[in-house]
């Protein structure tokens, strides 16, 4: 199916985001602020929002379904709850993780018809 396809192209990013950062280059470390300041913001210790928006086109079982394919460790019930909360309030936060796993996860959601962004946890 067309859920398997994409739940293997997250584990692809996943493999690949984990090859990055292996500690392979370490003179880049070197060239990190060293204002304190500077060493709280950086990007990789910065988590961001995935946020689900509520759609008036797919059915609250469907959105659901495809909150739980797309991220994993979600639960049945945990999906729904989320479902729920957009379909009442507008937007629900799905949950929050580094900026490439965040998009992976978007991306997703998009791909599955769901109405999704990314942004800065603050």
């Amino acid at each position: 199916g067309r859920a398997a396809g994409s739940a293997c192209r997250a584990c692809a990013l996943n493999v690949a985001r984990m090859q990055v950062e292996a500690p392979i280059k370490t003179p880049d470390i070197q060239l990190a602020p060293t204002d304190p300041k500077g060493d709280e913001k950086s990007d990789k210790g910065k988590k961001f929002k995935l946020l689900l928006f509520n759609d008036t086109m797919n059915k609250r079982e469907y959105v659901a379904r495809i909150l739980q394919q797309s991220v994993p460790g979600l639960t049945a019930a945990d999906a729904y709850l989320i479902m729920q909360k957009a379909h009442k309030s507008g937007m629900a936060v799905v949950g929050v993780w580094v900026f490439e796993l965040a998009e992976a996860y978007c991306d997703l959601l998009k791909a599955g018809g769901l109405i999704a962004s990314v942004t800065e946890d603050e």
